[in-house]
């Protein structure tokens, strides 16, 4: 009989036996990751347990037979395509480097490798015996750690819980094996006094696995277990036989995610509303990722499936569906957009009702599925609210990463309603958003946006409960978070009554004293609570602290429902917020003290400012200045994308003569890009036979960045308004029908390069209608690639709502380069004056200078008072001969107007020599004569005068003598 052989340490002789060293380093993956257990030894053969997708682990085994001839099986589909899947990497891995760890039997393990149809099937007598085994062992988990506490525990303590968890996944005991993991992430937390364990995560995974270990129980004895339980808690997987019928469906979808686990399946799923009812479904096709021959699953984006039928699955909402097919197709219109108004939850009150009566199911899912009428967000610091008719706000999550799908949705719309899921983030009701539906002036448009929170991925607090890997949360519990979230007062008490219980329970039950309760009963019968509160003294007077526990949690779980209902809407000051500009939906409170609008951009590329904060900036800082302010300055406010719709009311607002001549200007070869873009803008406001010839001729010249483009919409306008209101809706029909393939394939195709070509499609266009598309792209795909070429596509149709996007990225060029290059690029195209400084600091460190050069070329004049200021504040920048450079071709009147400016300024300055001498550098490298000009306003100034190396500069540039 061949023996298993001992291998050479090493991978080559792994390479010997397994050729593909992708597979091997997938193996090596799973055994570090200790994914691999019963490993053991029989004659020729190695076995192992892997850990999968499934209820049950993967039966992997190796063969061995004479000289290096190795086989592989294992239960995977992956197995079923080629020699080794990556579990018989890992065992061979875990042969290489842990020999020792391999116990020797007597007999082959049953049902070891193979096909999962060879393996010996359980009874029902011996899988019931294997759940309440399981189950008893949870309770003793859950009495034990209630009654030490997580203090004193061993260090071994959390690998047995793990342990444990592992176990009862393998025996169907799915929701109380995810639990157990979880714990035992928290106690390794404990255990190695990180600071991250968090007393209400623990108490909350403790009174879950009691509750389900009782459920489950009673199903044990007899008592019949619903439908909608027994995926969960029992890990029955449901078959196409176990589907109830359903038709007449109206079904709409507002959400596609394409996703991947970490055990190689991609799961594309489709959510929808039924416009007949209100009700929430999803449809799923969950495939193994090396599967090809599938024809992936597709998007119904823009269209709505009428008479819809198909096979329903028992389980909660959204319900799943298997679609068989609908009576007809219609594209989606403003009737079916009305009717999704219709059917949304009128108010905030109508869907924390409805939240409340879901989670008193303590086994329903986390997640609840809404669609819910709102009229504005409030964007208010961390955490953001969605406001009702009524003033009242619902929580957004703490997720920054919603900021730009959010804006990027409600810019120049009305908010309708929000699409998503409403579950529980620190205690606090949550709503978890998906999709928004909004009003334009050409009408009502649903928007996605992207993949914020997957639906099978809720949260506990600020942790998913599916992520085995724990997450931190802040020390203080839930009290803290409901505080910064400015919920009510009682609110906040209780929320501090139930930190103080999780705090007690996670030091032992022996810690729930009569004397440590006292305060705490006292809180809750003030705040009306006397029932929980005599039940909670009453388990604190027993003398045995283990008959403490089942009441104990009793009073957790009442406590935590009626946290949901005080914590879950409050009432918004309305009169206290003014709107964005951009934004009219978004409310936020009114600055005090308004920021330039480079400073508020730079703030807001640091993250110390939200994107609807720095853009309220902005809009105060133009709206303060006079008309005939913005109509000459071209440099700020002509070349700032934030203060265009300021530009255009104060030019079109003036003679209109002025206004045409002050365009003439700003249309001048040497401006940069955002001037000649705003110059458009206004002339399509404008309209009219003058601005028609205007635009004609622009259109007939070679424009970059789009520019060509943009006059052509911009004319388009023109003529449709000059045509009157029906010829304005056909335009608007016309485009959005052009576009509307492109966006449903930039946002739903299954493949990177199917997405890729329709942003390519949707920049060849040349419409300002696809910034909402691109920019969700932008925001939320899952490829590099194709959010760097919609980032592109954006700069080059002019798009400044994601300029500190790109002001970060070069901020950060020392950890992406790759990104920051592209950054620079598209800075460049836009010729924001808002990106200049970022551009400059790169420029002066001397970071790719010719890629650098050839950006901050497109700039024009917009460069000149961001250069200034950069030798203001970085005199040591003065040194590099390329900052100095910048300075030759600028003309003389510009430069010699902003530098005498800056010098009136600078004589009040503590340092104003100094001062005086970067001027007087800068003008001495313009090749027009600008530093003649300087010098002699200069000597005029008997304090610079008197200073010999000023006055010895000043009277070179003039050819006098010293």
């Amino acid at each position: 009989m061949v023996e298993v052989r001992r291998l050479a340490p090493g991978m080559g002789a792994l390479t010997d036996i397994i050729r593909d060293r992708d597979e091997l380093s997938k193996g090596a993956r799973i055994f570090d990751d200790k994914q691999l257990t019963h490993l053991s030894r029989f004659e020729n053969r190695l076995f192992a347990d892997a850990s999968g997708s499934g209820a049950s682990p993967y039966k992997v085994s190796l063969v061995f037979g004479d000289g290096h001839e190795v086989k592989g099986k294992c239960s995977c589909m992956a197995a079923r395509s080629r020699p080794f899947c990556k579990h018989a990497a890992a065992l061979l891995v875990a042969w290489s480097r842990a020999p020792d760890a391999f116990v020797t039997t007597d007999t082959a393990p049953t049902g070891a490798g193979g096909p999962a149809k060879k393996s010996v099937k359980k009874g029902k007598t011996q899988t019931a015996e294997l759940m309440r085994s399981g189950v008893a062992q949870v309770s003793t988990l859950v009495r034990e750690l209630g009654l030490s506490g997580v203090a004193a525990l061993s260090e071994d303590r959390a690998a047995q819980v793990r342990a444990l968890g592992e176990a009862l996944r393998a025996n169907g005991l799915r929701r109380l094996a995810a639990r157990a993991v979880e714990v035992a992430g928290l106690l390794e937390q404990a255990a190695a006094r990180t600071g991250a364990f968090e007393p209400p995560v623990f108490t909350d995974l403790m009174a879950d696995m009691l509750l389900t270990a009782r459920k489950v129980e009673k199903h044990l004895g007899g008592e019949a277990l619903e439908d909608r339980y027994v995926e969960e808690l029992i890990g029955k997987t449901w078959t196409k036989k176990d589907r109830a019928p359903v038709e007449g469906l109206r079904l709409l979808e507002y959400a596609f995610t394409t996703r991947s686990t970490p055990d190689n399946f991609v799961i594309r799923e489709s959510r929808f509303i039924d416009l007949g009812t209100g009700a929430h479904y999803a449809e799923k096709q969950i495939l193994p990722a090396f599967l090809r021959s599938v024809e992936p699953k597709r998007s119904h984006a823009g269209t709505v499936l009428e008479g819809a039928k198909g096979g329903r699955y028992p389980g909660f909402a959204p319900v799943r569906l298997d679609l068989e097919g609908a009576e007809k197709t219609r594209d989606l219109g403003g009737a079916a957009l009305r009717r999704l108004i219709e059917v949304a939850l009128p108010d905030v009150g109508a869907a924390l009702a409805a939240f409340q009566e879901h989670r008193k199911d303590v086994f329903a899912p986390e997640l609840f599925p809404v669609a819910l009428r709102v009229q504005t967000l409030l964007a208010s610091g961390q955490r953001s609210q969605l406001v009702d008719s009524g003033d009242r706000g619902l929580f957004l999550p703490a997720d920054t990463r919603l900021d730009e799908p959010l804006s990027a949705a409600l810019e120049g719309a009305t908010l309708k309603v929000v699409l998503g899921n409403v579950g529980l983030e620190a205690a606090l009701p949550t709503l978890f958003p998906l999709a928004v539906l909004v009003e334009t002036s050409e009408g009502l448009e649903l928007r996605g946006l992207g993949q914020q929170e997957s639906p099978e991925e809720p949260r506990r607090g600020r942790r998913s409960a599916r992520v085995e890997a724990p997450v931190a949360v802040p020390r203080g519990g839930w009290a803290e978070a409901a505080r910064a979230a400015g919920a009510s007062p009682a609110a906040i008490a209780l929320a501090e009554v139930r930190d103080e219980l999780a705090e007690r329970f996670s030091n032992g039950l022996p810690s729930v004293s009569p004397r440590a309760v006292e305060p705490l009963v006292a809180r809750l019968r003030e705040l009306g609570l006397e029932k929980p509160g005599a039940l909670l003294e009453a388990l604190a007077r027993r003398a045995d602290p283990a008959e403490r526990l089942e009441d104990f949690i009793k009073v957790y779980q009442v406590l935590g429902i009626a946290l949901v209902r005080l914590a879950g809407a409050v009432q918004v000051e309305a009169g206290a917020l003014e709107p964005v500009p951009t934004h009219p939906s978004i409310r936020i409170r009114k600055p005090e003290t308004p920021l330039l609008p480079g400073e508020a951009l730079r703030r807001r590329a640091r993250g110390e400012l939200t994107r609807y904060e720095a853009a309220a900036h902005a809009a105060h800082h133009y709206a303060g200045l006079g008309t005939d302010t913005l109509l000459e300055s071209l440099y700020p406010a002509w070349s700032d994308g934030a203060a265009s719709t300021f530009v255009v009311r104060a030019v079109t607002a003036c003679p209109r003569e002025r206004a045409l001549e002050v365009v003439k200007r700003a249309l001048a070869e040497h401006h940069s890009h955002r001037v000649h873009r705003t110059a458009v803008q206004v002339l399509g406001q404008l309209g009219g036979p003058e601005a028609r010839v205007w635009l004609e001729g622009l259109s007939r010249r070679r424009h970059d960045s789009g520019l060509g483009l943009y006059v052509r919409e911009v004319l388009d306008d023109v003529q449709a308004r000059e045509k009157g209101p029906e010829a304005v809706a056909r335009l608007a029909r016309e485009r959005q029908e052009r576009l509307r393939p492109f966006a449903q394939r930039a946002l739903t195709e299954s493949n990177r390069e199917g997405r890729q070509a329709a942003v390519d499609q949707l920049e060849g266009l040349g419409l300002t209608q696809a910034w909402p598309v691109l920019r969700q792209v932008f925001y939320g795909d899952a490829s590099q690639d194709v959010r760097r070429r919609a980032a592109m596509a954006l700069a080059w149709l002019g798009d400044t709502e994601v300029l500190d996007r790109f002001v970060h990225a070069v901020e950060e060029r020392d950890t992406d380069d790759e990104g920051a290059k592209a950054a620079v690029y598209a800075l460049g195209v836009l010729g924001d004056v808002r990106g200049a400084e970022a551009l400059l600091c790169a420029f002066v460190d001397g970071w790719k200078p010719n890629v650098v050069s050839t950006a901050l070329k497109t700039f024009g004049l917009a460069m000149l008072e961001p250069a200034v200021r950069l030798a203001e504040t970085r005199p040591e920048a003065m040194e590099r001969q390329a900052l100095r450079n910048l300075f030759e071709k600028f003309p003389k009147a510009a430069l010699s107007q902003a530098l005498l400016a800056r010098v009136e300024v600078a004589r009040s300055h503590p340092e104003r020599l100094a001062r005086f001498g970067t001027y007087l550098k800068l003008a001495g490298e313009n090749t027009h004569g600008a530093g003649k000009v300087v010098a002699t306003a200069l000597l005029d100034i008997p304090e610079a005068a008197m200073d010999k190396d000023l006055s010895r500069t000043a009277k070179k540039l003039l050819g006098l003598k010293g």
